[in-house]
């Protein structure tokens, strides 16, 4: 414990006296912070906007359904339609939708064949929730007189008797006799649009940040397989045994970007979750970062490979975009990638921060059982007598 104990003040001090320990300490933070701030505040915490052109007359039943389906997720706006093309263009609404003049007419005649036109530019991303949602305003508009006409048409009410009948067509049905349907998100949890928007731009930032983190540990890597090619270390190897030395050494490098990592995340709205989750990270990381040090040709090789690990992490890694719900052959390497695990569990799945502390563990405990048979040869028993 004394060995470890000193060998760690030493490395910290290695650390600390480093120009790239304290760049990445305050560019980590600003980055994230920096972001954040980026961030239009009004398009982080406000709805989607999205603007409807109706005519001078027949659209108020329609208008009514659409604005109470608007809430915390999409506000829709009334408007002409100088004022929709002005501000979809302008990217400050999302889309706008626009009746036809003769809309009540073609209610009445059941002819719904395009009788929306939406406007959308090139920012546009909810007009499909919009096309639907004005779908299933439509549907209700036109749902009473659909059923007054299948009753007349089967004979199952007259011309005389349909008056009497007619305003039970209105009725809406209660929660029991209604088709619920129940939304989830790709990886199967309950979707709740609201912690979903909200999650969205800490999830982003959350995992740039752990791929920063991942750069460092490989640089770790690099630097620790370096240091154990040096005379000293070999002269102390037979002594001590590789992970003995090398884990000091990983415990003061990874200290800073434990440090560097967490101020980044205090930024997030609710950063427990995320600083809790980084520590089975971090863990995953170094152990993996020991096994990079011990096999030359590996940390050797990771200068070349350096630049595409952010761009693997970006694209196999739900950061941006979840590419494997468009390829679902990338599913299940997306799902094991250390940055997803460490994703997830920032949503809640402790079981994934389990799975990474467990890796790296298993990382631990292989380079331990090597040292015990390098250190039972004969050779080093020889060393260690004289």
């Amino acid at each position: 414990m004394n060995f470890f104990y000193t060998a760690l003040i030493g490395a910290l001090r290695a650390q600390f006296t480093a120009w790239r320990t304290w760049l990445l300490m305050i560019l980590l933070p600003l980055t994230v912070f920096g972001a954040l701030r980026a961030l239009p505040a009004e398009e982080v915490s406000t709805p989607v906007q999205v603007g409807a052109v109706l005519p001078e007359e027949g659209g108020e039943g329609f208008w009514q359904r659409l604005e109470a389906r608007g809430g915390l997720v999409v506000t829709f706006h009334r408007a002409d339609l100088d004022q929709a093309e002005r501000q979809v263009a302008a990217g400050r609404w999302d889309c706008a939708l626009v009746l036809p003049e003769d809309f009540r007419e073609r209610l009445s005649r059941r002819d719904t064949d395009r009788i929306f036109r939406l406007l959308i530019g090139p920012g546009s991303t909810v007009y499909p929730l919009v096309r639907e949602t004005a779908a299933s305003c439509l549907a209700e508009e036109i749902s009473p007189g659909m059923a007054e006409d299948y009753l007349l048409d089967s004979g199952i009410v007259t011309e005389e008797r349909i008056g009497s009948v007619r305003s039970r067509l209105e009725e809406v049905l209660l929660d029991q006799d209604r088709v619920l349907v129940s939304m989830e998100t790709a990886d199967g949890r309950p979707l709740d649009p609201l912690s979903l928007a909200d999650s969205g731009i800490s999830g982003m930032l959350a995992g740039l940040t752990a791929i920063l983190l991942t750069i460092w540990a490989l640089l770790t890597a690099m630097d620790l397989g370096r240091w154990l090619d040096s005379p000293f270390a070999r002269r102390l190897i037979p002594l001590r045994g590789r992970l003995t030395l090398l884990l000091p050494r990983l415990a003061g490098a990874l200290i800073p970007a434990l440090c560097a990592g967490a101020l980044a995340l205090l930024a997030l709205e609710r950063p427990l979750p995320y600083l809790l989750a980084l520590i089975p990270y971090l863990l995953f990381c170094g152990a993996a970062a020991l096994v990079l040090a011990r096999i030359r040709p590996l940390w050797e090789a990771l200068p070349v490979l350096m630049p595409f690990v952010p761009a693997a992490g970006l694209l196999l890694s739900p950061v941006l975009l979840d590419l494997s719900v468009l390829f679902p052959a990338l599913g299940p390497l997306s799902r094991w990638m250390p940055i997803t695990l460490y994703l997830r569990t920032c949503g809640g799945a402790w079981g994934d921060g389990l799975v990474l502390a467990a890796g790296g563990a298993a990382f631990l405990a292989l380079l331990a059982a090597e040292d015990r048979r390098y250190t039972r040869s004969p050779s080093i028993r020889m060393i260690r007598r004289r």
